[in-house]
């Protein structure tokens, strides 16, 4: 007897994997593989995640707490950008 393979989706949309998170969804791992600048949430796959994902974008409130935090954001770093840090050399 064979085990299945569980199948996996992967997001690197931070909101979506917390919306995915705050609905229950099992969340799997962390992947750092494509570089510290972008990581992908893994999550266990399931039946609807194409409707809960909709759901995530009509939600208002949500969209626009994104959107707010996004421009408090950009206000923030315009007058002082963050530090970036080289990596040691060996």
């Amino acid at each position: 007897m064979s085990k299945e393979k569980k199948k996996i989706y992967k997001t690197t949309n931070f909101h979506i994997a917390v919306w995915l998170l705050m609905n229950g969804i099992d969340f799997q791992e962390l992947d750092w593989s494509g570089g510290r600048q972008r990581a992908q949430f893994i999550f266990e796959d399931f039946k609807d995640r194409e409707i809960l994902i909709q759901d995530f974008f009509k939600q208002e409130q949500i969209q626009s707490y994104i959107s707010n935090s996004q421009e408090l954001k950009a206000r923030m770093y315009a007058t002082n950008p963050p530090v970036k840090y080289d990596k040691p050399s060996k």
